[in-house]
């Protein structure tokens, strides 16, 4: 452990490297092209669309794809997806969608329903459950909005969908910078305008006023290495050993709380750490009401739900300022600060120096609550449908994340209960009888 922890910052630089990224898409790009098996073909090209780092190569693994295997044939997709073990061993030991949500059921005179379906082991168990009949009558009967989970995104899933589906889909991305890639793709794809962590609801945080807030620096990420904690225990050795500083998290395999307290060990952090372990999502809620300052230091991941949880609960935000992670979008003078590699403590200090003059909740509420999200999505769909002569007489249910999707208003439940009975009769190797009630979890 001890030798390990020496080499994190070395192990980090390699891990993160924009030039040895894109060098391994180009590895992966020639054993693509190479081989004459058409599912190690999208495999091999798919995971060079994702780690290429401009426009033009990643124009050149689309093509490829496009000539073969193209997007008319699932075979190729669907060989490719199952042989993936992430998901070949989820499908085999938990088939039913989970974190996934009826928006709105199907109407009179060819009016689709919406479906929301959030991470991309959702859109394989999706795609997978269902054979080709299945597909075709969710296709007739449902619009699919695709939520990712990190970016970039699984290409070689959304190809899967593309090959199985008909229609357009429409796609939440994880990075607003990754909404053109995912579009150049194909023709089909429609991305929001919105992240996925943009479903927060601000009415399920009470903040408290600045001045009595009483844990000075909060970190809200499970344990795993891309969340980087020894980051922060290094910049806290050079800052006040009274600051008060929380970490909630949870297990991830191989690390745990006691493997987080050793970190914190290892790098001398000279403050008195306190460590929460699974907590629920409302106790969650409490510690970030009650900080002053939220830190997010991951290089690369999704959009980080927490960073967006920290906004609404009032927590003035810090995240890497060369971080992938969607969110970062989100920081500006009103809601924190950009921290700069190298001054990562310095830029904490002054951060919270000045973090009850921010206002980050007023910020978010004005700009991401899941109501504006839930009217950009509907004017979405609804401009889809119109432009396809498709009606459209009634909108989409409100959804919010607590901590995964569900629908906020109890009268949605009960009207949309039916579409949800009526698809787990038709799938019920896909659809859970309780889906409705189990979503969020």
């Amino acid at each position: 452990m001890l030798f390990s922890n020496f080499f994190l910052p070395l192990i980090d630089a390699i891990r993160y490297s924009r030039r040895l990224r894109h060098a391994a898409g180009w590895i992966w790009y020639i054993r693509g092209m190479l081989t004459t098996m058409p599912a190690v073909r999208v495999t091999c090209l798919t995971r060079a669309l994702r780690m290429f780092e401009n426009a033009a190569s990643r124009q050149k693994a689309k093509q490829a794809l496009e000539i073969n295997p193209g997007f008319d044939n699932p075979g190729p997709w669907e060989k490719a997806v199952r042989s993936e073990p992430r998901y070949s061993k989820l499908l085999k030991e938990r088939p039913h969608l989970t974190r996934s949500v009826l928006l709105k059921a199907p109407r009179p005179g060819e009016e689709k329903g919406v479906l929301l379906v959030t991470f991309e082991y959702n859109w394989v168990r999706l795609l997978l459950g269902l054979d080709e009949r299945g597909r075709k009558w969710m296709d007739d009967h449902y619009n699919f909005v695709l939520s990712t989970s990190w970016s970039p995104t699984d290409y070689a899933v959304l190809g899967l969908a593309l090959a199985s589906f008909k229609s357009n889909l429409f796609v939440q991305s994880n990075h607003y910078d990754e909404i053109d890639m995912i579009e150049a793709f194909h023709h089909r794809l429609r991305c929001l305008q919105t992240l996925p962590c943009d479903w927060i609801n601000p009415d399920l945080y009470a903040p408290k006023p600045p001045e009595t807030r009483e844990t000075d620096i909060l970190m809200v990420a499970n344990w795993g290495a891309f969340k980087r904690h020894w980051e922060l225990f290094r910049s806290l050795r050079r800052m006040s050993p009274q600051l008060k500083v929380v970490l909630i998290g949870q297990r991830e395999p191989g690390r745990s709380r006691d493997s987080i307290l050793a970190l914190a060990r290892y790098f001398g952090v000279p403050q008195c750490i306190e460590v929460h372990e699974s907590l629920s999502i409302e106790d969650v809620a409490r510690h970030q009401c009650n900080a002053k300052v939220s830190v997010i230091l991951s290089r690369r991941e999704g959009c980080c739900v927490a960073v967006v949880e920290s906004l609404f609960a009032g927590c003035a935000l810090a995240m890497r300022e060369d971080a992938h992670v969607g969110a970062l979008a989100y920081i500006n003078e009103r809601t924190g600060q950009r921290l700069r590699p190298g001054h990562v403590h310095e830029d904490l200090m002054a951060l919270l120096e000045r973090s009850a003059r921010l206002t980050p909740r007023q910020w978010a509420v004005e700009n991401l609550a899941c109501h504006l999200s839930r009217e950009k999505l509907n004017a979405l769909l609804k401009a889809s449908a119109e432009n396809h002569g498709r009606p459209w007489t009634g909108d989409i249910a409100q959804p919010h994340w607590r901590p995964h999707p569900t629908l906020a208003h109890e009268a949605d439940r009960e009207r949309l209960r039916p579409a949800y009975d009526e698809l787990h009769r038709r799938f019920p190797q896909v659809f859970s009888a309780d889906l409705i009630e189990t979503s969020w979890k």
